[in-house]
């Protein structure tokens, strides 16, 4: 099972990525930019970032992105299939993943590849009204 940093209330709804072969140190930096971000916002800014038209201190981290998008669209569809409206990250955390070795070249004892867990948690938020022009005149 996996252990989450925060309590889970009932209403809310969980994600998780774990062993994403990603470095740690970008997925921090992604996740910080991301966490208590509306649902929409934060899928249009990992796509900005993966296009590459907006960057994080003059750097694009599209490969931590790609994979932090994809638990977002599982997360996305956690909260469609419990029915909730306008999702909103409560919170996203990502951390060192179990070691990997790669295997052994000749002599050499082989080099340990990066591994990430990132976990998300989603709780309902508030719907955007829409006012209509004629009834803000008034």
């Amino acid at each position: 099972m996996i252990k989450y940093p925060v309590e889970i209330e009932k209403e809310e709804v969980k994600a998780a990525g774990i062993g994403l072969p990603i470095s740690t140190k970008s997925s921090i930096i992604v996740c910080r930019k991301i966490n208590r971000m509306e649902l929409d916002k934060s899928k249009k800014f990992l796509q900005e970032l993966i296009g590459k038209k907006i960057d994080i201190n003059g750097k694009y981290f599209t490969k931590t992105c790609e994979e932090i998008l994809k638990i977002l669209e599982s997360a996305e569809k956690n909260a469609e299939y419990k029915g909730m409206k306008a999702p909103v990250i409560r919170t996203v955390c990502a951390e060192k993943g179990a070691k990997r070795m790669r295997s052994k070249r000749r002599r050499s004892f082989g080099s340990k590849l990066k591994n990430t867990n990132i976990k998300i948690i989603l709780k309902e938020g508030k719907e955007k009204k829409k006012v209509n022009k004629d009834e803000h005149k008034k």
